[in-house]
């Protein structure tokens, strides 16, 4: 195997150059905070040089992992704290592995193929669930009593009619055929991988409610570097399908961290990136999650002609129900509100309503990735509190605040600015004041663009009225505002609206 013809990639998914005999790029070698946290993807030439032939062919999954780490293609020999690391084992045991006897528990051999991502072709048992596997699950006998090894089936061939192939070709023809498997199995990834990648995704889904944007973005750039890696090598169809919605749910994440930390033209980009992949997954949730993404923006600067004009194509005609649509139909209402459109608005919020009662239970969960009652009893207040109902508003943010989670700062912080601005529209200004100013300084309630506009929004309603509580919510917005301007004016959670 000629190493220079080989395409090599560092694992961050950057391409080596043909004269880096190393594992890492220049970039990630002057990061000593670097190491492999899987073994690499290899091209089907590692697996058919003599080395990895003759420590296949023993059986001996110790002898395979040394031919494994010594092998030329790395570059250099990686070591077995590395190895270690990918198995979540310690170094002491992967060196019994190598100096000791043959391991014969069908589990533990399973894990190390998937550990070094040895192509199935040359593994002498069966792994459970693979495609094509007639062991029975739960099976614990060697291929020995159900398979031959590949070297015995090619010499079982020659005997039955291998004397009508000329030797050169009949070697060709074999090694052609290993290398098709061997390219055919290349990249796949197991089934705990990539639950792994949704269970994280999931988690951070949740977070964005709870937690700093700012926080974030390293572990969802992390998860989404190796789904950007797994993309890149061949995958079996419904992995790919979950690995891509994994990234546009990720992308959502990414989305709302950059909203949150007021970088608006890059929450678009990532929120657009979420449709893009929503699209290929054909996840219509997903779409409906990404579109409601794209519309922060023109629904907090007060645009509502264009949130009506992004929403409208996907809602008009179509009878889809989740709470991802209902999040859609919240934010029209909204939209309609602000235009003084108050038929519109209450047809919205029924529609909203409705999507809710017909969508499935588990879907109606905490995070960024769903829309529960208490998001639709904020909707809405604060459409109340656009069409001057404020007794409606004030009823719909209690039921609202009631069903919130005080971990969730910033819809629960919106309600109480929208609760305030209703107070304030009934005459309640030193009530409203205390309300708002206490919403402000809450160590928890994360200062982003959405609470700055519901502030804004809530001194409209006591513009122009001197009192002690009005001078106190003006000092303390003018302070939370100025440390905003400095950076210092972020607490612990994010927004998740």
């Amino acid at each position: 195997m000629d190493r220079r013809d080989q395409i090599r990639y560092c694992r961050c998914g950057t391409r080596l150059a043909s004269d880096n005999t190393g594992l890492l790029c220049s970039a990630c070698q002057h990061n000593p905070g670097v190491k492999l946290i899987a073994a690499p993807s290899v091209p089907p030439a590692f697996w058919m040089i003599d080395q990895m032939r003759d420590a296949l062919a023993t059986r001996h999954i110790g002898k395979i992992i040394y031919a494994y780490r010594t092998n030329h293609f790395h570059g250099q020999v990686v070591s077995q704290s590395a190895v270690a690391g990918w198995a979540s084992i310690s170094q002491t045991q992967i060196s019994r592995i190598e100096s000791g006897p043959p391991v014969h528990d069908l589990r533990r051999l399973a894990h190390w193929a998937r550990v070094l991502r040895i192509p199935h072709r040359l593994l002498w048992f069966r792994l459970d669930g693979h495609a094509g596997s007639e062991t029975p699950r739960g099976s614990s006998l060697f291929a020995e009593e159900t398979q031959e090894v590949s070297t015995t089936r090619r010499r079982d061939f020659v005997a039955l009619g291998g004397s009508a192939i000329a030797g050169q070709a009949f070697g060709m023809l074999e090694r052609e055929l290993d290398m098709i498997h061997i390219a055919l199995d290349r990249g796949t990834t197991s089934e705990e991988r990539i639950s792994y990648i949704e269970e994280v995704t999931t988690s951070l889904g949740v977070q964005a409610a709870t937690t700093a944007p700012a926080v974030l973005i390293e572990p969802a750039l992390k998860t989404l570097t190796s789904i950007r890696i797994l993309l890149g090598e061949r995958q079996p169809t419904r992995q790919q399908v979950r690995l891509v919605q994994a990234s546009a749910r990720l992308s959502a994440i990414l989305g709302q961290a950059m909203f949150n930390l007021s970088h608006f033209r890059k929450a678009g980009d990532w929120y657009q990136t979420a449709e893009h992949a929503a699209h290929d997954a054909r996840d219509g949730y997903l779409v409906d999650i990404s579109l409601a993404g794209q519309v922060l923006i023109p629904l907090y600067s007060d645009d509502p002609r264009e949130v009506i004009a992004l929403l409208s194509p996907r809602l008009d005609g179509n009878s889809h129900r989740s709470p991802a649509r209902a999040k859609l139909w919240g934010f029209k209402a909204r939209a309609h509100a602000t235009l003084n459109e108050p038929r519109e608005f209450r047809h919205s919020i029924e529609r909203a309503q409705e999507c809710l009662a017909r969508s499935p239970a588990d879907l109606i969960a905490p995070g960024i990735f769903s829309f529960r009652p208490a998001d639709l009893a904020f909707a809405e207040a604060t459409g109340s509190v656009l069409l001057g109902s404020p007794d409606n508003a004030i009823s719909a943010a209690d039921r609202a605040l009631s069903l919130y989670d005080d971990s969730e700062i910033v819809n629960p912080a919106l309600t109480r600015l929208e609760r305030a601005s209703a107070l304030a529209q009934t005459g309640e200004v030193p009530e409203a004041c205390r309300l708002a100013r206490d919403t402000i300084i809450n160590p928890r309630t994360y200062y982003g663009p959405a609470v700055t506009a519901y502030a804004v929004r809530f001194e409209k309603h006591i513009r122009g009225i001197q009192s002690p509580e009005t001078r106190e919510w003006r000092k303390a917005h003018a302070e939370i505002s100025r440390r905003k301007r400095s950076g210092a004016a972020t607490a612990t959670p994010g927004a998740r609206d």
